[in-house]
C-alpha cells in the first residue's frame, strides 16, 4: 500500500492538507495554449492581409480548426446576436449586436476598406448599423414594396427579418451576412 503522506512531502514539500490546497489552486490544469497572446495578435494580422485559414495554420504549425477558434469569438454576454460579414469564405467584420440597448461592437478582420461592413468607420452608430442593414436589401422606397413583403412572408418593411431571409446578398457584390444568436433557455 502507498503512502500518501509521504508521497505529498517528496513532491510537493508538505503534508498539510490547507498548502496542499493552496498548491493545487495555482497550478493551472489542462493542455498549453497552441498559440501565445502574440501568435494570435500575428494570425489577426495575417487575415486582416488576406490570408486564408489554411496558410495561416500552416505558417503556425497548427489544424485550421486550431486557427478557426482562435479568430472567431464566441458571444459574449453582452450581445445577443453576431453577424459575420463575408465575401466569399472570409470573414471582413465581425458585427456584435444588442438590440436592448441599440448598441453593435465590430472587429474587422480585413485591412481591404471595401469588403469591411461599415468601410473606414471604426465605431460605427446604431444608426450606421441600421443604413448597412437596409443597404444589404431592397430600399424601403422601392415600387411594389407590399408585394415583395408579401412574396417573402412579412407583413411590414424590417431591414433585419430581409436581411436574415436573403442572407444581406445583393445582385452587385460577393458578399453576404452570416448569423449567429445566442441560444435563451426556456424554463
Amino acid at each position: 500500500m502507498k503512502d500518501y503522506r509521504k508521497l505529498c512531502l517528496e513532491l510537493f514539500g508538505t503534508d498539510d492538507e490547507a498548502e496542499l490546497r493552496k498548491i493545487a489552486g495555482r497550478l493551472r490544469g489542462g493542455r498549453k495554449k497552441a498559440l501565445s497572446e502574440k501568435d494570435i495578435a500575428l494570425a489577426v494580422e495575417l487575415q486582416g492581409k488576406g490570408i486564408g485559414t489554411k496558410e495561416i495554420a500552416k505558417h503556425f504549425g497548427v489544424s485550421r480548426q486550431t486557427i478557426s477558434k482562435y479568430l472567431n469569438k464566441p458571444l459574449s454576454d453582452e450581445y445577443s446576436t453576431r453577424l459575420d460579414f463575408m465575401f466569399r469564405q472570409k470573414v471582413c467584420t465581425e458585427i456584435y449586436v444588442d438590440f436592448e440597448h441599440k448598441k453593435i461592437m465590430i472587429v474587422n478582420r480585413t485591412n481591404d476598406i471595401m469588403k469591411r461592413a461599415f468601410g473606414s468607420n471604426e465605431n460605427p452608430s446604431w444608426e450606421d448599423f441600421e443604413a448597412f442593414l437596409e443597404e444589404r436589401c431592397f430600399p424601403s422606397s422601392r415600387a411594389l414594396k407590399k408585394t415583395i413583403l408579401a412574396k417573402i412572408g412579412i407583413d411590414h418593411y424590417d431591414p433585419m427579418q430581409i436581411v436574415e431571409l436573403n442572407q444581406g446578398r445583393t445582385a452587385e457584390d460577393n458578399q453576404y451576412i452570416n448569423f449567429t444568436k445566442k441560444r435563451r433557455l426556456a424554463f
